[in-house]
């Protein structure tokens, strides 16, 4: 099969108008990762990269992966490479094969010459025929020795030079006839490997004497006949395959390529509608609830982390028990938490100072704080948050359901966003209301769309992927949801509106101290509930009691008992029982009757005197002292200050613990994170194949300009903001541009002379800044 070049590819790209342009960039999505092609040529270099053809390789059904082996096998035959050649060998009707060529012609990876011959970017091997190399390429890579042993063996002249004696081997081998004689002939224990080797397409083990030869008396190992006559090729690894000639010769005239151009089936039964969305609507908002109690948790406390950088199960476990869910619920909604950014590791604390050379290990962080982007987190309202979760989980190339083991093989992985997408694909495409009847023929049909993942790889991402897709509301009883197929259509901004505005915003409260909402309830009214009662039950109603505790718990937040009163009001549109009024008044008589003060350290002292002199000393009348008993004093600030405080007086003061005892050190502090980050911009916006095209087609016909390369870019542009900031910059990525006292968010830049052009997220357009009038910083939120 001819194999085309970057130029062809650039000369087929030229001549498609902006709809065929765009069905490329759909059909290879990550020739719009960034950064993103600025120009046609741009996008032919990316096309034609190993890199990107690999990734659509492995992206190929079976069927497509089946008819680019096809094309390998009939160029390696020396036969004209067209659609008939290609329909023969797959032993199938030729408008069958013609559709398949069709979408890799869309795919770019084939393009028809001017005499009608297909050409590919590279060759593909023919997928599960177990056949070897050609014998010419064989014969090349051989010693001229080894060609006239050979040659002698079969009876061929090993004369002239080694151009000739390939020639007249290859052309014996090529000839089916002479090769089904020659193993006719052979051994019969060595006719039958041959032929078992031919049939199964599988090498045989087998160990070159590379130096000696076999002592007397001692067995020859399996396949020395046929290695000695070149039937057989020996490989450095201990195996021995048959050329691809005499594998043909040997499986017959009538053998043909292996295709599948129907997917396997997939058997669905009927699943009520309204229930699946319901359910859809219920989990995506159960999932934002989980999100949004971290990050209440990560304000008032960090949440711990283990060793490796994690959250450990046993703070899973408590999080699982304290809102009576799956520990499975809790760790993604941890992952989507941190890849959102509404969750962030602290900053670790400064290693200690060494004294010698050797620098100390860095300090993990102490936990989880509040992210960059939990200010718009609180802000956006649940479509929004809704989205941007399942943007996030659409786009990771990472699963924590899955089995630890497999995990750790895979790490971060495109298998994963793969999968995912094939998933998604196959339940939206059975339509609404269809459920799935047996997973099994899902994990065949997964392999089909994806076989160069591997079967068992499959199967554990799949389980990992539907458990995750359930929690996420995308499938529900066994079917797609509206969100799942807005996923699949590019419309999830409608889609998360309409579920989550038909979220419940108020309650049934009862005489018997219970709120029931009958239905998904909005994230506010879920939050407030949980604030002033005790959840007991979830699913299609959702149903929280009243307790004295927590009434307490709602009044130690700082409510009072007329503004619960008007707050549970609000939201109970048939009134309030008597009886939640009488709970509320009787908590709130005996509610601070008991005070308890809370204070930062206590100075301690056996002299009383020594106290009093503390007391009225001008230079410690910020501490805010207090007198407790003749030997103790109280103050609000904590312990650390009060040390510095005491010292800078001229004390010299010691921390002691409740029990007297002298404590050497104090703990550490922890810093909090800075900075902001909007919601929508924790990860560019994807970008979209239609504009994009449209872009390209109508700078297709302008002469491309050399761009600097990333270092050359980088020198030229020091001086014009933070280094770090230029570095990201000039390698793609998101930062801030300002000109003119207007700042904006850029990336995929390119630097030609004094000009440098960027994409920007601001204008949604491609912008020319001249270099001399910028300042580059990095975006909110460093790390994008």
């Amino acid at each position: 099969m001819p194999v085309h070049d970057v130029d062809a590819l650039l000369a087929h790209l030229r001549s498609l108008d902006e709809n065929r342009l765009a069905t490329v960039l759909r059909r290879r999505p990550d020739a719009l990762s960034l950064p993103w092609p600025a120009d046609i040529a741009d996008l032919a270099e990316r096309l034609h990269s190993r890199e990107s053809i690999v990734t659509a390789y492995m992206r190929l059904p079976l069927p497509h992966t089946e008819v680019l082996g096809a094309l390998t096998l009939v160029e390696q035959l020396g036969l004209p490479v067209t659609a008939a050649g290609v329909s023969t060998w797959l032993g199938s009707d030729p408008g069958v094969v013609q559709a398949f060529l069709d979408d890799l012609h869309e795919r770019a990876l084939t393009l028809v010459t001017a005499d009608g011959e297909i050409t590919t970017p590279a060759q593909f091997p023919a997928v599960g025929a177990g056949l070897g190399q050609p014998v010419r390429v064989l014969l090349a890579d051989a010693t001229l020795e080894r060609l006239r042993g050979l040659a002698a063996a079969l009876k061929i002249r090993g004369d002239g030079a080694k151009k000739l004696v390939v020639d007249r081997l290859a052309t014996y081998f090529c000839d089916p006839d002479a090769v089904r004689t020659l193993v006719d002939a052979a051994p019969p224990r060595e006719r039958e490997l041959l032929l078992e080797c031919a049939e199964q397409g599988a090498a045989l083990e087998y160990f070159p004497m590379y130096f000696g030869s076999y002592p007397a008396g001692a067995r020859e190992q399996p396949g020395h006949w046929a290695v000695a006559r070149g039937v057989l090729w020996p490989s450095h690894d201990g195996a021995a395959d048959l050329p691809l000639e005499v594998a043909l010769a040997l499986r017959g005239e009538r053998w043909r390529l292996p295709f599948h151009p129907e997917p396997p089936p997939l058997a669905h039964h009927p699943v009520p509608t309204e229930h699946v969305d319901a359910e859809a609507a219920a989990r995506l908002l159960r999932m934002i609830e989980r999100v949004t109690a971290l990050v209440d948790t990560a304000t008032t406390e960090s949440i711990p982390l283990i060793k490796s950088g994690a959250v450990g199960l046993r703070t899973l476990r408590i999080f699982a028990r304290d809102w009576d869910v799956e520990v499975d619920e809790v760790r993604l909604a941890v992952e989507l938490a941190l890849a959102t950014a509404v969750l962030a590791p602290a900053p670790p604390p400064a290693p200690p100072r060494s004294r010698g050379r050797k620098r100390p290990p860095p300090q993990p962080s102490p936990g989880l704080i509040p992210g960059p982007a939990v200010s718009a987190w609180r802000s956006a309202d649940a479509a929004s948050r809704g989205r941007a979760l399942l943007d996030t989980w659409w786009q990771s190339d990472r699963s924590v359901l899955m089995d630890s083991t497999v995990a750790a093989e895979l790490g971060e992985s495109a298998v994963y966003r793969h999968l995912r997408h094939e998933l998604v694909d196959v339940y939206a495409t059975l339509g609404p209301g269809r459920a799935v009847s047996d997973i099994a023929e899902l994990v065949s049909l997964l392999g089909w769309r994806a076989p160069l993942i591997g079967e068992d790889i499959v199967g554990d991402v799949l389980t990992a992927a539907v458990r995750e897709a359930e929690l996420l509301g995308l499938l529900a009883l066994g079917a797609a949801t509206a969100l799942c197929r807005a996923l699949h259509t590019g419309t999830l901004a409608a889609a998360t509106a309409e579920l989550t505005s038909g979220a419940h915003t108020s309650a049934v409260i009862g005489a018997d101290l219970t709120a029931v909402v009958l239905g998904p309830p909005a994230t506010d009214l879920s939050r407030f509930l949980d604030g002033v009662a005790a959840r007991e039950s979830r699913g299609a109603a959702t149903t929280w009691r009243f307790t004295p505790d927590s009434i307490r718990a709602a009044f130690d937040r700082g409510t009072t008992a007329s503004d619960l009163i008007g707050e549970l009001t609000s939201i109970a549109p048939a009134g309030l029982p008597q009886a939640l009024e009488y709970l509320i008044g009787d908590v709130a008589r005996t509610h601070g009757q008991v005070g308890v003060v809370e204070l930062g350290c206590a100075v301690v002292a056996d002299d009383p005197t020594l106290l009093r002199e503390l007391v009225g000393n001008r230079k410690l009348g910020k501490l805010g002292l207090a007198t407790l008993a003749p030997t103790v004093l109280a103050s609000r600030t904590d312990a650390g200050t009060m040390l510095s405080a005491l010292r800078a007086a001229g004390y010299a003061p010691v921390v002691r613990g409740v029990d007297g005892s002298v404590l050497i050190s104090a703990p550490p502090t922890t810093e909090s994170a800075a900075g902001g980050r909007e919601l929508d911009a924790i990860g560019i916006a994807a970008a979209d194949p239609d504009r994009h095209a449209r872009h390209l087609a109508a700078t297709a016909g302008r002469a491309p300009l050399d761009p600097a390369g990333r270092f050359p870019s980088f020198a030229a542009l020091r001086g014009c903001g933070e280094a770090e900031a230029i570095w990201q910059l000039v390698a793609g990525r998101p930062a801030h541009i300002t000109q003119d006292g207007r700042t904006q968010l850029v990336h995929s830049a390119k630097l030609r002379g004094d000009t440098l052009t960027a994409w920007s997220a601001t204008t949604e357009r491609y912008e020319d800044f001249p270099v001399a009038q910028i300042s580059i910083s990095g975006p909110p939120g460093a790390g994008l």
